[in-house]
């Protein structure tokens, strides 16, 4: 048996709860940026499924993991087609709760020549109510990955997370990390994942090695990622700081990187791998994911990304700061 095939098994026999924004994505391709009252010319109109949950479920899924989703979607054709397409690439979607009367939610990215930006409408993510959590099934899965539903569901599902032992995984997204309540929350998961900007608003401070240790320690942390983009990703537990580089690929677009990279880590973490071969699974699936156009990756396979982390460089080091007092 291939060592892909001996992972897919042990993932199949893993259920991973993934919660989070379901929404559809309207990426745009802009001749240049308006000025004030101005109009330009849109050259380029891809309509896909999108949200961070999604996108992660739909790579986990990929990788060979059982998955559920739990999210929120309108009661209309935008939501069910969502739910068709979730199907279609083996994600449950039993727990996606469709709110009566709400709107799903929709996200425009404007790709400018050399920037771009993203223009959320949350619809029915915002009207997702707290009380739903308590149809979940929990003792059916291994681990949960949270990303960025209102703030009352995100502590509601991490505190019955806690209360049946199970690890959460968190990417609290731009939306969240600088929320005052975020720390808080963050203390109380296995692992969180931040990119450099939502670093620094979470935790005021810049994306270096000696701040992420000195966060975790601060915080009480259990596991703080923080991604770089083209200079890979950064990890600490308060004790150690593992690194990875990026793998060199040819960018089509960034789209869903980020819920590549933790769909990547999550992936590891089950099949029994820790720091610093995790931080490397997720920089091979966050880079894999850069090469096909919009939010989804459906093609990244396990046969193919033990290969590609095994390509990036990782480790650990001691950060200056340390170096400087250690006795």
């Amino acid at each position: 048996m291939s060592s892909g095939a001996a992972g897919r098994n042990i993932l199949r026999d893993q259920e991973v709860l993934v919660a989070g924004s379901l929404n559809m994505d309207y990426h745009l391709t802009v001749e240049k940026e308006p000025v004030d009252d101005g109009s330009v010319r849109v050259t380029g109109l891809l309509v896909t499924g999108g949200g961070h949950a999604g996108n992660c479920a739909v790579a986990l899924s990929a990788l060979g993991c059982r998955v559920s989703l739990f999210s929120a979607v309108g009661d209309d054709a935008e939501g069910a087609s969502l739910r068709t397409e979730l199907e279609q690439q083996g994600v449950r979607h039993d727990h996606v709760v469709a709110v009566a009367g709400a709107t799903t939610g929709r996200v425009f990215i404007p790709s400018y020549p050399g920037h771009r930006s993203m223009l959320m409408y949350r619809g029915a993510t915002e009207e997702w109510r707290r009380e739903t959590c308590a149809s979940l099934p929990l003792s059916r899965f291994r681990t949960v990955v949270l990303f960025d539903p209102p703030k009352d569901v995100a502590q509601e599902l991490v505190a019955a997370a806690g209360a049946a032992g199970m690890p959460v995984h968190w990417t609290p997204g731009g939306l969240h990390a600088g929320a005052p309540w975020a720390v808080r929350l963050a203390a109380r998961c296995h692992r969180v994942y931040v990119n450099r900007a939502e670093f620094t608003d979470m935790f005021d401070a810049p994306p270096e090695a000696d701040h992420i240790l000195r966060a975790c320690r601060q915080h009480g942390l259990s596991g703080l990622v923080v991604t770089l983009g083209s200079r890979g990703a950064l990890a600490s537990d308060g004790r150690n700081v593992w690194f990875t580089e990026a793998a060199e690929v040819t960018a089509t677009d960034s789209t869903g990187a980020g819920d590549a990279f933790t769909a990547g880590a999550v992936a590891a973490e089950l099949l029994g791998h820790g720091w610093p071969l995790a931080l490397a699974w997720g920089a091979a699936a966050g880079a894999h994911a850069v090469t096909v156009p919009g939010a989804r990756d459906t093609s990244l396979s396990l046969d193919r990304l033990p290969a590609a982390a095994a390509a990036v460089r990782a480790g650990s080091f001691m950060p200056e700061s340390e170096e400087r007092t250690t006795p």
